[in-house]
């Protein structure tokens, strides 16, 4: 496995949706460990993890997405998913030549198209259950989805 920071970013996704409390990774001289502890519980009763990412190697090229990465996760506790309704290709627009429906830091209303997902010849249009603002796009265009595939991470209005 090659480590660049497109393999440390799935992983710290990987990390993030399947709840995992740690990840150690020693490749060489490179060793990275990402952790993710369960928080004190606060004044609301309510706990939220606190994830947390360290390198042991100094990589000034990598030092400051790796950062942001770290931040990214604390950032999505109070994030929800949009998930793919079924299996099929995801594209982002209705043709190649016209823009997105929805890019990263975009606002959007109860209803509308996020994305289209083609299933047996047919083009399935993805709606909004609420309105919100997109976080992450989560998928590429043109890439094959399973069911229940996280497609977009958003903040609810």
């Amino acid at each position: 496995m090659e480590l660049n920071i497109e393999t440390i970013q799935a992983l710290a996704r990987i990390m993030s949706e399947e709840k995992l409390t740690s990840l150690a990774l020693d490749q060489g001289n490179l060793k990275i460990e990402i952790k993710r502890e369960i928080g004190s519980t606060q004044a609301s009763g309510i706990t939220f993890p606190e994830p947390q990412m360290t390198a042991t190697e100094s990589l000034p090229h990598h030092t400051q997405p790796v950062a942001a990465e770290a931040i990214e996760i604390a950032e999505t506790a109070h994030w929800k998913e949009i998930k793919s309704p079924m299996v099929g290709v995801f594209y982002q627009s209705s043709q190649p030549d016209k823009p997105a429906y929805v890019v990263k830091g975009q606002s959007f209303a109860e209803g509308d198209t996020l994305c289209i997902i083609e299933a047996m010849k047919l083009m399935n249009e993805i709606t909004a259950e609420t309105p919100g603002t997109i976080m992450e796009v989560c998928v590429g265009n043109g890439q094959v989805v399973e069911f229940g595939q996280v497609l977009y991470r958003i903040v609810e209005d």
